[in-house]
């Protein structure tokens, strides 16, 4: 018991283990046909369960008819030869019992033995013989003519009988002595003299020596009617070349090329045999004899090319249209999925683009149909945060300003402006010109802060008041500290955002070089190039490393309000964004840096952009 369970349980695990290998084959299957795009499972369907089907299909039926077609073809081969042989042998049996009866005949023995005293004697006899026996045998059989041959000297040559030193030269009689048989059956050309009698022959030779005396010679010869049994050999051809050989000649045929049987056989090299179909081998009463068969066409093969335009078309419609509708079906899925995805690409970039016509109320229509309705609530959803996000920022800022004009209205500006400038005068009076010339650049600063009620100002007012902030930080970092300013005179009308320059400025002097032993030299260049306006702002400061260069090019680059909320220095990144809500977004800012080097601030500014602020601040002072 315990030994059937062992074996029981090896079962168990084996199928088990088959069950999950299949398992895990499938999976993979399933795995690698979810990777391939719709088109490629379309096509692969297409293969595997159409075309390849229908092209076992076809080879199979075509197989099997060409396979039933040589069946047929052996089987007829055989069947026409064998009627051929068996038509021949018939033949050639019936004339042999003709010589049978003859053999066994004591009145046609009793009539070649006997020997006649006359003429008269002789025709007697003759007569009385051959009108009962010899007609009727003739009639009875395919035998054109009977003739009898004895070496009796009391006959008479002529009629049926002929006395053999007659015909001693003659070569089917040469043929009979070499063969030395009972028995011969003989084709030969009748090659004589007179026209009419040149013809084919076949006859059949037989010694009459079963009765009588024997020391007299005597034989009979039966000529066959050869025409009679070509024309047997013609229709048991069935519409197939036959030719039936003796040695080395055709002795009949249905060749057309053979039909005048007047002529010598003709010779056996003559057949095609590269075209012979068959040849079979046969005996009658030692008279052998070949058949070849050439030309057989079977009904079947026959059949199959004359219905082979109808198995393409058939074949063609079992292919074509199959494809026609899976390449149908896979248009429909392919063409609305690829829809699908290019509308959810524009949803990552946050652009909600609804479907102005769906195609079709299957699934996939049902789920363009549910997109369409995702789409317009989740751009309602956003309009509505934006809006609300932008109003906050509306009262945001309003609360800002409100606190900043709150301060400028506690402090007199002027009165500012009037103690720093009694403190300049002193200073004058004193001899102290460094300190009075800090207070005038301050005193600038502060005047144009609060005189400025616009936004926009031109490069020649940003460049005074940014020389100003400069010269402050001159007094501040002493000595180890420079700046230049160069601007093409064609750029200073142009008008920006005003502090822009001045932030760029600061953030050089603030972060690049308020370093113990890192004061340097600032460069500020102002110009155009072919249709851009560039402001370059370059320290040689301490610089920054690449990746801190790039995280800060990409928040200038694509800053926005919300940004600005965040952000803890505000100098640079609120710069940023007015120039590109002034200037447009094809504004930008680029920084080159190295470490210990320097930094280079380009901001590239298209002049089409500049040109049209001109234009827009042009019209409304009109």
């Amino acid at each position: 018991m315990s030994i059937l369970n062992t074996i029981k349980m090896k079962i168990f695990k084996m199928i088990n283990k088959i069950t999950n290998y299949i398992s895990l084959q499938f999976k993979k299957m399933q795995l690698n046909i979810n990777n391939r795009n719709i088109k490629t499972k379309t096509i692969f369907v297409y293969v595997i369960c159409v075309l390849f089907p229908v092209l076992v299909t076809n080879v199979v039926i075509i197989g099997s008819t060409l396979k039933a077609s040589l069946d047929e073809e052996k089987e007829n081969f055989n069947n026409i030869a064998e009627s051929v042989g068996h038509d021949i042998s018939t033949t050639l049996e019936s004339a042999v019992y003709v010589t049978v009866d003859l053999y066994a005949s004591n009145s046609i023995n009793n009539f070649l033995d006997t020997w006649y005293d006359n003429q008269a004697e002789y025709f007697k006899m003759y007569n009385r013989v051959f009108e009962n026996y010899v007609f009727y045998a003739s009639s009875k059989h395919l035998v054109s003519s009977i003739t009898f041959y004895s070496d009796n000297g009391s006959m008479i040559n002529g009629g049926r009988y002929y006395r053999i030193d007659s015909i001693q030269n003659e070569i089917w009689y040469q043929e009979f002595l070499k063969a030395n048989n009972d028995l011969l059956i003989y084709p030969y050309y009748n090659n004589s003299k007179y026209i009419s009698y040149k013809k084919r022959m076949v006859s059949v030779i037989r010694k009459l020596n079963f009765i009588g005396l024997n020391n007299v010679e005597k034989f009979v010869k039966l000529d066959l009617n050869f025409n009679k049994i070509n024309e047997n050999v013609i229709s048991s051809a069935f519409n197939t070349k036959v030719y039936i050989c003796h040695g080395d000649k055709i002795i009949f045929s249905n060749d057309e090329s053979d039909k005048n049987l007047k002529k010598e056989f003709k010779d056996a090299s003559s057949i095609p045999m590269n075209e012979v179909q068959i040849k079979k081998s046969m005996t009658a009463f030692g008279f052998d004899f070949d058949i070849y068969l050439i030309g057989y066409k079977s009904s079947y093969a026959a059949m199959l090319k004359d219905k082979l335009w109808l198995i393409g078309i058939l074949f063609l419609a079992d292919a074509l249209i199959p494809a026609v509708m899976l390449t149908l079906f896979s248009n429909s899925i392919t063409k609305r999925i690829l829809l699908l995805g290019s509308l959810l690409k524009k949803v990552k970039r946050e652009e909600f683009e609804l479907i102005p016509e769906i195609e079709g109320k299957d699934e996939i229509g049902e789920l363009l149909y549910n997109y369409n309705l995702m789409a317009a609530r989740m751009k309602n959803l956003i309009e509505y945060e934006y809006k609300s996000k932008l109003k906050q920022q509306e009262l945001h800022l309003a609360r800002q300003q409100a606190e900043l004009l709150a301060l400028h209205s506690q402090i007199n500006p002027h009165f500012l402006f009037n103690v720093l400038e009694s403190i300049r005068m002193r200073s004058v009076i004193k001899g102290e010109n460094e300190t009075s010339k800090l207070i005038e650049s301050l005193a600038r600063l502060m005047r144009k802060s609060a005189e400025w009620g616009e936004d926009l100002i031109t490069i020649e007012q940003e460049i005074e008041f940014t020389s100003d902030y400069l010269n402050l930080q001159k007094y501040r970092f002493g000595d180890d500290f420079h700046y230049k300013i160069r601007v093409s005179k064609d750029c200073n009308s142009y008008l920006i955002p005003s502090l822009v320059l001045v932030s760029f400025a600061e953030n050089s002097c603030v972060h690049g070089l308020n370093r113990i032993g890192h004061a340097g030299s600032i460069f500020i260049s102002i110009y155009e190039e072919n249709t851009f306006l560039y402001i370059e702002i370059e320290d040689t400061g301490i610089g920054m490393e690449l990746e801190q260069v790039q995280q800060l090019e990409k928040l200038l680059n694509e800053a926005d309000i919300g940004e600005l909320q965040k952000a803890s220095s505000l100098g640079m990144l609120n710069a940023s964004i007015r120039l590109k809500k002034y200037l447009g977004e094809q504004t930008q800012i680029i920084i080159e840096s190295e470490k210990q080097i320097g930094t280079c601030i380009i901001i590239k500014i298209p002049i089409k952009n500049v040109q049209a602020i001109a234009n827009v601040i042009r019209e409304e002072s009109i």
